[in-house]
C-alpha cells in the first residue's frame, strides 16, 4: 500500500514515533533537508517514496486492533446512567 494512501498527518505521526522527528528521518536516510515535507505536498522522489512506504508498512504491522464498540465489563449493564435516571 502506497504512502499516499494515508494523511500526511499520519505519516508524520508515524516517523516521528519511529525517529523522533522529520529532520532526523531525513539524516539518517540521507534526504535533503525539507524534502520529505515537499513529498508530502505532492513533490516527486522514488527515494523518498519508498522510504515513506516501508514507514507505514512498519506502522501497519504494529498497530494494535480497535477495540470492540463495547467493553466486556459494560456490556452486562446497558442501562441509562445513574444521574439520567435521577433526572427523569
Amino acid at each position: 500500500m502506497s504512502f499516499r494512501s494515508y494523511h500526511s498527518e499520519d505519516i508524520k505521526a508515524a516517523i516521528r514515533k519511529r525517529f523522533g522527528s522529520l529532520t532526523k528521518f531525513e539524516r539518517e536516510h540521507g534526504f535533503p533537508p525539507k524534502s520529505v515535507s515537499a513529498v508530502l505536498r505532492g513533490a516527486t522522489s522514488a527515494r523518498i517514496a519508498a522510504a515513506l512506504d516501508a514507514v507505514m508498512v512498519l506502522e501497519r504491522a504494529t498497530v494494535l486492533p480497535k477495540p470492540s464498540e463495547f467493553s466486556t465489563s459494560t456490556a452486562t449493564r446497558r442501562g441509562a446512567h445513574r444521574l439520567n435516571r435521577e433526572a427523569a
